[in-house]
């Protein structure tokens, strides 16, 4: 029987809510299928309780970081020693790992897992065209991820014109990419990375004529798995990515990102 409990990495996820969360079931199943003696915990903090929580971590020896959702991730960015680059445009982070001097490190992983997955399927980021609907914190993660990876245009469109407008401005000295504003008639690849098909929620504005013409069409949403943008895709006969694939491999980032897996 163990008897040295210290010995037990401890990876906290934190939220405000944070029972709708499915990463510690999803992570303790990887532990418990590598008998890795870690464990990831779910924390229904309150906002008042972030400055006391972050000085636990830093003392805590057997805590390689801790990961966070709505609403602490612009907060958390700022709470951090250090910000990787991605989470320095955006002003959020989801991932945060606890350095040997106690200091922390913050990144943002929602890019790389949905263009992670994307890539998974045969589909290249390089060279070709994306309509991104979502210009929320997911939606920038995913554009900046699209731009780094060689995108040659890029439409980002929101129910909000203007924010829409302001992710365009910031990321526009990121590179070579053609950047627009709103929907586009022809694409490689469709993303929704907005409520958008949530339960209550229209699908995002995307036409049929704009499936069918499509590579992959991905949804960044979990609920359902299964939305109306993907049975259209999938009817289409087009490859697609849903927002547990886009988890999946965004998971593998975050758990390398804190040290608990070979990268």
């Amino acid at each position: 029987m163990k008897t040295d409990l210290s010995a037990t990495l401890v990876i906290p996820i934190l939220g405000d809510p944070v029972a709708q969360v499915a990463t510690p079931r999803l992570w303790n199943a990887v532990f418990a299928a590598r008998a890795q003696d870690a464990v990831c915990v779910p924390i229904d903090l309150p906002s008042q309780g972030l400055a006391s929580f972050i000085d636990w971590v830093k003392l805590s020896r057997n805590v390689p970081g801790f990961l966070t959702t709505i609403p602490h991730k612009a907060a958390l960015a700022g709470a951090c020693d250090r910000v990787e680059a991605d989470a320095e445009i955006l002003g959020v982070v989801n991932t945060i790992r606890r350095e040997a001097d106690g200091t922390l490190t913050g990144e943002m992983f929602d890019g790389f897992g949905m263009l992670d997955a994307i890539e998974a399927t045969g589909t290249r980021i390089s060279g070709a065209r994306l309509v991104l609907c979502g210009a929320g914190a997911a939606g920038g993660a995913i554009a900046i991820q699209a731009i780094r990876r060689g995108a040659a245009e890029l439409f980002i469109s929101d129910m909000d014109e203007a924010r829409a407008a302001d992710l365009v401005h910031r990321l526009a000295p990121l590179s070579g990419t053609k950047l627009h504003c709103g929907m586009a008639e022809d694409v490689d690849i469709i993303i929704n990375a907005s409520p958008a098909g949530s339960p209550g929620e229209a699908m995002p504005a995307f036409t049929e004529a704009l499936i069918r013409g499509a590579v992959c069409v991905a949804d960044a949403l979990t609920d359902p798995v299964e939305t109306e943008l993907i049975r259209a895709a999938r009817a289409a006969g087009r490859r697609v990515v849903t927002g547990t694939d886009m988890a999946a491999h965004q998971a593998v980032r975050m758990r390398v990102f804190l040290g608990l897996e070979a990268g």
